[in-house]
Order: structure tokens, then sequence, then C-alpha cells
């Protein structure tokens, strides 16, 4: 019983809790998570292979998981500002050793199968399938695949953004290319602004200000 109060109890340094300053998002392993998912015939991922730290038990989450099935699948109470973090990402998958969370990995989008059998996971059953039904791709600035955080970051701007249907039948002469939800973007930067057109979406955007800042410093 100690045990999964404790899971409970340790799943607050999710949000910054002192009391274990080594939980962290493993970006390295949202990388490679991603690019074994765009290689061409793979259909699952090891993730005991991909940790370089110690872990027995692993759970997925995604931002539709609910407070109640959360706490069901850890059997411990769960707060709102955790639940808020792990549905701040498509999905999330979080690794315990000894009762406690150690390591977690934001992905930006669905890429594991969010089936039932694969919601709770071990470091001897690790293989986890890759979701067949996703139609996008890795979020890429030119051939780059963006980090987890910075693709979630971009995904946040991209829904931000006010388009404009156009027919551009010359896009925007672009500084860089960023792929996204399967359609690339030029996107060119002046001094306060980023402006992006999609040739295959037909639409123009722009952000300013710090937005565009941000988005200069994630893809340039």
């Amino acid at each position: 019983m100690k045990a999964l109060i404790a899971i409970g109890i340790i799943f607050c340094c999710l949000v910054g809790c002192s009391s274990n300053a080594q939980v962290t998002n493993d970006k390295e392993m949202g990388e490679n998570i991603q690019e074994s998912f765009a290689k061409k015939g793979v259909s699952s991922v090891d993730v005991s292979k991909l940790s370089d730290f110690k872990w027995e038990k692993g759970y997925l989450f995604t931002n539709k998981s609910k407070k109640a099935d959360v706490e069901r699948l850890v059997n411990a109470p769960i707060s709102e500002e955790v639940m808020k973090k792990i549905v701040s990402a498509d999905q999330m998958l979080v690794f315990v050793h000894e009762g406690e969370v150690v390591r977690y990995v934001e992905l930006p989008q669905d890429f594991i199968a969010h089936d039932k059998n694969q919601l709770e996971f071990s470091f001897s059953h690790s293989e986890l399938k890759f979701n067949k039904n996703r139609e996008g791709k890795p979020i890429k600035a030119g051939d780059k695949t963006l980090s987890s955080e910075d693709a979630l970051t971009v995904k946040s701007i991209m829904k931000q953004i006010q388009w404009k249907k156009a027919d551009y039948s010359v896009a925007l002469d672009p500084d860089v290319q960023l792929t996204y939800e399967g359609a690339v973007y030029n996107v060119r930067f002046t001094s306060d602004s980023a402006e992006l057109t999609s040739k295959k979406r037909g639409v123009y955007g722009k952000v300013t200000g710090e937005t565009a800042q941000q988005l200069y410093d994630i893809l340039m």
C-alpha cells in the first residue's frame, strides 16, 4: 500500500515538485520514438532498449485520458495539476522505479497505439505497437525532426494562427520548410514576424512579436 501511495505522491514531480529533481522529460527517447515511427516497415518500438535508466513499470497516457481512469490505472490519487500536465501532451509515457516516477516522455502526436493492453507495461514486456491509423508525420524543420518539446510548441503556435484561404501559384521564398501534419509550409522570417504558406493546403498565416521569435528559435 505504501508503494502505491508513493506513486501518487511522486507523480507530483511531473509538475516540478522539489522532492525528486531527477524527474525529467527524456527528449532523446521522444526523438528516437519519432524517428522509429517514420521508418517504413517498423510497426513497434521497444522502449527498454531506448532507456538508459532503471525502471520496472511504465504507463501510457493521452490527452484524452480521464482522471478517474488514470487513478484506477496507477491505483493512487492524482491531482488536477498533474492531470493538466498529462493532457498537455498528445501522449505521455511515464516510467516508475521502486514506486517512484523517474522519467517521462512527451510525444507531440499519437505515435503509440492507444491499446488497453499497452496502457500499462513493464521492462520485460516493453515493445509498444505504433498507431497504424495515424495519418500525420513527425514535425520537421527541413530534414531535422523536432524534439517532442519543440514539436509541442510548434503545434500550439500553428493552432493559434488565423489562417487565410489563398491560392498561391508560387509560395513564399522560404528561410526554412516546416513539415506539419503531412503538409509542407514555407516559412519566411522578417525582423518582427513569421509568414507561412502552404501550396498543398492553399493557406497563408502570420505570427508576430514573441511568438515569431519563438518559432524562429525552434526552426532556425
